[in-house]
């Protein structure tokens, strides 16, 4: 939430566990900042094949996303980071 801009739109995407369903907020950030905040849900076969098409083109850079890139020797580390939340992504190449 401290990078949205302001009136900046921050967008759930995944569940958690029905035991843990509940996150920390900072309203203040949500109140100065006018950011909104979204639920989003659904998606189908057809919407990752366009996802992946986008990202293979270019049009959606990603990069920057994998924080990790792990030889297949060293998955059990990269389940840690993973863990251990100090990640973004995280991907075992062969």
């Amino acid at each position: 939430m401290r990078m949205a801009a302001r009136q900046g739109r921050i967008s759930f995407f995944g569940g958690l566990p029905k035991n843990a369903p509940i996150i920390g907020c900072d309203s203040n950030l949500v109140h100065h900042r006018e950011l909104t905040i979204v639920g989003a849900n659904g998606s189908n076969p057809a919407h990752n094949v366009r996802a992946l098409r986008l990202i293979a083109d270019g049009a959606v850079p990603v990069s920057d996303l994998i924080t990790h890139r792990l030889p297949l020797s060293e998955v059990l580390s990269g389940i840690d980071i993973v863990s251990r939340g100090a990640a973004i992504k995280v991907t075992v190449e062969p």
